[in-house]
């Protein structure tokens, strides 16, 4: 290289240099306006699970209250019936049998006509409070078939045993009703959107009732915050605009808003502008300073280069050694992590795999018991490559595995996770993750897809189908996120299908992507329905053809997970009497017995049964207590469940008595859950829907 090059190499990276600058500043501004767009998602969502879940409490009280006077479901007048919802200060009350049938209805549409909950596909969901496993059951607002045509939310309350459930239906327009002093009061004033938005709230007449505390003096109605609407529906309740985001002038300041209309009020989300260009301003400075730094870093080496070329070729050789030992550390570090052995189960199948890409990544899977009834299963992928991600991926899976056996709800596990990981973040990776629960009674998975590939299903009549819900937004990325909790229903034969995007983003030749369309006809293909195995089998083979040699981009880690059978449960409610102790005695001797338990089991559980039994009916004032009897073959233990209404109390808070004293020196009572505690293997007690639950597991 000759001397006279280097002017000409100066002037090209001062071009580059201008070129790089305008870039970030776009980019910066695009990603300040995107980090908006999804602050203002959250903070609505938020608001409306917080009312939501406000209005579910007010209509589970009235629910109870009608529960509690009827009793048990049965049949009276329109009039009895408005009467109760009057009572309970609510629109509509319904009674409705266990077979679905309306007993009582205070909407005369429905009232005395042969009508049932299974007639409409909106109101058949209720009917999952007649199988005895579920007491609550919850809609949002919606317009239905009743006399005022109102928008309306529905929810309902078993009555014990499933015998039946009672409907309560609200208006959304009694909420503007004293919306402030009722729900939104404690909500607002000091709720930040952001760390300098918020949210204001106006009536129909515009008068603002909901202001932060630095501007209350500022303004009391929303016009005279400086706000005006980009056109004049905006805040027109009878249609829906809350997707867009504008901009407009509040308090001054130029501010993105959102807005949306909640019984018949005007809610509006707001954050400066300042607040994130702000940050992009700093953000491009001390950007467009470290890139000049490096531009002149990258000239100084080039003239250092040009110099002494063996110097360099030395360097080169010492950095491919380093990096291939790095790539060699980070893929013994990725392969130790992955569970080697598969769990066996009559009611559930498991399999997985792993292909490395040429640089290690950070995808992973993780699968492990919560309990005997709930198996949790995983997939996730961490940004990057080579050690760091791999050490960033341990990491995060020993959070995540154990923050789920901890709350064992995958969306407070990830909530929690997503806030640790954002706390201890130094090289700013993120990470995309689909965790699951799977209910082994039921078939019910419970998940959460932070970002995530979303996983397929492969019904036992072999149609597939997409799982597209998201609940946030991916790990590491942004603090302060609550994660939502998803659910899909498994029947047996069904296999639930994850993957990372090593699959869908696989390459040919050519450059075309491997795509959903592929995947999903691969799952459909003539695979075998009772192994996940072959379905992770017949997964890879595809991506491999349809590569044909290609090199990998990254890793292509895949999970099928099959759900056999429903675990096996009996379940029995008694009323609150001393005979009642002699019966559930007699039909849990004869549950055992069914389940193959022997003799000294059944006199052992017989115990327990009675202490605990004659302690409800004696103490808790419970109108009801349940005996519930699950069975785990394969680790030989039986889990009797005792349940009631009655008032809270926690028979294992207590200190146990020492019974090295005498009678006269301990102190009196205790000596029962003492003996409880010695015949089981394990106690454990919930307070849990206004229900003391004492949970017994015993080998046999």
């Amino acid at each position: 290289m000759k001397r006279a090059v280097l002017p000409l190499l100066a002037l090209a990276l001062a071009g580059l240099y201008a070129a790089a600058i305008s870039a970030m500043w776009i980019v910066g501004t695009r990603e300040a306006e995107e980090k908006t767009e999804n602050l203002l998602d959250y903070a609505i969502i938020d608001f409306k699970d917080t009312v939501n879940g406000a209005l579910d409490t007010l209509l589970v009280n009235a629910a109870d209250g009608v529960a509690r006077e009827t009793a048990v479901a049965k049949r009276m007048g329109i009039g009895a019936a408005q009467a109760l919802a009057d009572r309970y200060g609510v629109d509509e009350v319904n009674i409705i049998s266990r077979e679905g049938d309306f007993l009582a209805s205070s909407d005369p549409l429905i009232a005395g006509k042969s009508v049932t909950m299974l007639d409409r596909e909106e109101t058949a969901g209720f009917m999952v409070l007649t199988g005895g496993a579920v007491r609550v059951y919850s809609q949002k607002f919606r317009r239905g078939a009743h006399t005022d045509g109102a928008r309306r939310k529905y929810l309902g309350v078993a009555y014990p045993g499933g015998e039946g459930f009672v409907q309560v239906g609200l208006n959304e327009s009694r909420l503007a009703e004293g919306l402030y002093e009722t729900l939104l009061g404690f909500i607002f004033d000091e709720w930040l959107v952001g760390e300098t938005g918020c949210f204001l709230c106006a009536d129909p007449s515009g008068r603002l009732f909901s202001n932060p505390s630095r501007h209350r003096n500022e303004a009391k109605t929303l016009a005279e915050t400086g706000f005006t609407p980009p056109d004049p529906s905006v805040f027109d309740p009878s249609r829906e605009r809350e997707d867009q985001t504008f901009t407009a002038t509040v308090f001054g300041e130029e501010c993105f808003c959102r807005e949306f209309v909640f019984a018949d009020h005007t809610l509006l989300a707001v954050v400066p502008e300042r607040e994130y260009y702000s940050t992009r301003n700093v953000n491009f400075a001390v950007a467009a300073l470290a890139l000049a730094a490096v531009l002149a870093v990258f000239l100084l080496l080039i003239y250092r280069i040009w110099r002494d070329a063996r110097r360099l070729k030395a360097f080169y050789d010492a950095e491919a050694a380093a990096r291939a030992k790095d790539f060699a550390i980070a893929g013994t570090i990725q392969s130790a992590a992955l569970p080697a052995e598969f769990p066996e189960s009559p009611y559930f199948a498991i399999a997985a795999a792993m292909t490395p890409a040429k640089e290690v990544g950070g995808d992973f899977y993780d699968f492990f018991a919560l309990d005997a009834t709930h198996e949790a299963f995983l997939v996730a992928d961490v940004s990057g490559k080579g050690t760091p991600a791999a050490l960033y991926m341990m990491t995060a899976k020993t959070l995540i595995r154990d923050t789920l056996l901890a709350k064992r709800d995958p969306a407070a596990a990830l909530t929690a996770v997503n806030a640790e990981l954002c706390g201890q973040n130094p090289a700013n990776m993120f990470i995309t993750a689909w965790v699951g629960v799977m209910d082994l009674e039921t078939g019910r998975v419970s998940f959460v897809n932070a970002g995530h590939n979303p996983p397929f299903a492969r019904r036992g009549d072999g149609t597939v189908e997409m799982l597209k819900e998201r609940s946030g937004p991916i790990l590491a990325y942004m603090d302060g996120v609550s994660y939502g909790l998803k659910s899909v229903e498994l029947k047996p034969g069904d296999t639930l299908f994850l993957y990372t995007d090593g699959v869908t983003e696989a390459m040919d030749a050519s450059g075309a992507l491997f795509g959903d369309e592929r995947l999903a006809a691969a799952l459909g293909a003539g695979m075998s329905a009772d192994s996940p195995e072959s379905v992770c089998t017949v997964v890879r083979a595809a991506v491999a053809a349809f590569a044909a040699g290609a090199p990998a981009a990254d890793d292509l880690t895949v999970l099928a997970v099959r759900f056999r059978e429903r675990a096996a449960r009996e379940v029995r409610t008694f009323p609150p009497s001393q005979e009642s102790v002699a019966d559930a005695s007699a039909y849990l001797d004869g549950a055992l017995e069914a389940g193959g338990c022997g003799a000294k089991t059944r006199r052992e559980l017989a115990i327990i049964l009675d202490e605990v039994a004659s302690n409800i009916v004696k103490y808790s004032g419970a109108t009801a207590f349940s005996v519930d009897v699950k069975f785990f073959h394969e680790k030989r233990t039986v889990r009797v469940i005792f349940s009631d209404d009655g008032t809270a109390y926690d028979p294992l808070a207590r200190q146990d008595p020492d019974t090295s004293l005498s009678a006269d020196e301990r102190q009196i009572g205790g000596l029962g859950i003492l003996m409880v505690k010695h015949l089981a293997e394990a106690v454990r007690y919930e307070r849990r829907l206004g229900r003391n639950i004492l949970i017994v597991d015993k080998t046999f």
